[in-house]
């Protein structure tokens, strides 16, 4: 598979996980009504998230549970394409897993939900509109034009 095909895979899988962890929770995080999400809410919706992963009740996320949260690979992916989601939802994991105990807790998660949250709003008033979303939507759209998708 050349890498512009992996970059795409990549870009794909990104905004799915990105759709994922912020589309659906974002249309009910907004608890108060308002339009737009703050940071708290959002804590709120990934502390929700992690309690629908969280299986078995443990209060840690598996990398069996973490993985079964992410977005699968498309129907009529390749071996290639599959080994390469899983390659990419491990790292997350890795990375989300900061003191490296092989689980996720409750604050590794909700901190992994930081540098989204900043990305998204744009204009930094300590919350994200529909149309900071929307614009964040769009780009990764393009991203995915640029790519041959």
């Amino acid at each position: 598979m050349s890498s512009k095909h992996v970059a795409r895979a990549l870009v794909l899988l990104g905004a799915c996980y990105s759709a994922s962890v912020w589309a659906a929770p974002l249309t009910s995080a907004d608890e108060n009504g308002d339009g737009a999400i703050s940071r708290q809410e959002a804590m709120d919706a990934q502390n929700a998230s992690f309690e629908r992963l969280d299986d078995n009740g443990n209060g840690k996320l598996s990398r069996d549970e973490f993985d079964a949260g992410q977005p699968g690979a498309p129907e009529d992916a390749s071996q290639a394409d599959i080994a390469r989601r899983k390659q990419v939802v491990s790292r997350w994991f890795d990375q989300i897993d900061r003191d490296g105990d092989a689980s996720i807790t409750p604050p590794e998660y909700r901190d992994a939900v930081s540098p989204y949250f900043d990305r998204l709003d744009a204009n930094h008033d300590g919350k994200i509109s529909q149309q900071e979303l929307r614009k964040s939507f769009q780009e990764v759209d393009e991203a995915q034009a640029e790519l041959g998708g």
